[in-house]
């Protein structure tokens, strides 16, 4: 896989609502969270966490894989990577919340600029 559809991969994940419920989630529990914690803050939770393995971005303390769900009291952490995006998106949550005030004067709906899960 070329480094253009990577980044194209990570943008559609990052874009995705349950990929930040799960990072806020995780990051408001101290960077770990239970299975059952992710999975009361956003629909499909074995989906995106295994998405986000894949990516780098969280692990399982217990390890093995995500081929089916995992249970209930299961541990998962971000990893470096993913404590780097959650900065980011929390800097740019931030950003696009000064500007809302603006933002009806010059047309601009940040509503509709979120990307929908698929």
């Amino acid at each position: 896989m070329g480094g253009h559809e990577r980044t194209e991969q990570t943008l559609a994940l990052l874009g995705r609502q349950s990929t930040y419920e799960v990072l806020s989630t995780m990051d408001a529990t101290g960077g770990t969270a239970t299975f059952a914690q992710i999975a009361s803050e956003t629909p499909y939770p074995t989906a995106i966490l295994r998405a986000m393995a894949a990516h780098g971005f969280v692990v399982s303390l217990h390890g093995g894989t995500l081929d089916s769900e995992p249970r209930a009291e299961t541990p998962f952490s971000l990893t470096a990577k993913g404590q780097a995006i959650m900065g980011h998106l929390l800097r740019l949550h931030l950003w696009m919340a000064s500007r809302t005030s603006s933002a009806p004067a010059a047309g601009i709906s940040l509503k509709n600029a979120h990307t929908e899960d698929a």
